[in-house]
């Protein structure tokens, strides 16, 4: 059982901020900046790619609700959404960050200090287009 299929179950504690049959939104346990919630559907699909359609919509809903909250209630120099899959997916489950953002905060973004990709490396990604 996923850490938030544990939460659904009330066998962690947790403060949750929005809850439907489908989809939970709650702090993050280990918070980068006060106001850090997780958003996640409350079976526990993997990716993005397994998300039905409609539980990924009502995701995005509630992201946009938290956001203005957000924004309403800490004041943030701008708001970030993180979202991971595969193995850097910890959780095993997904779950979309949303975090407030102020200057100075620490959070970064660590580049391979790569260059421009070019159009013939990804050209396989957009040819579908």
């Amino acid at each position: 059982m996923t850490i938030i299929e544990q939460i659904v179950a009330r066998e962690l504690d947790a403060v949750i901020v929005y809850e439907s049959p489908d989809v939970i939104a709650f702090a993050d346990h280990e918070p980068i900046n006060v106001g850090h919630l997780l958003i996640a559907p409350t079976r526990p699909y993997q990716t993005f790619i397994e998300l039905p359609e409609q539980i990924n919509e009502e995701i995005q809903r509630v992201a946009k609700d938290l956001y203005q909250r957000i924004e309403n209630t800490f004041k943030p120099d701008g708001i970030s959404f993180m979202q991971n899959n595969g193995m850097f997916n910890d959780l095993g489950h997904y779950h979309l960050h949303i975090f407030p953002r102020f200057e100075g905060d620490k959070f970064g973004w660590v580049s391979d200090g790569g260059d421009i990709q070019s159009i013939s490396v990804l050209r396989g990604v957009f040819e579908e287009f």
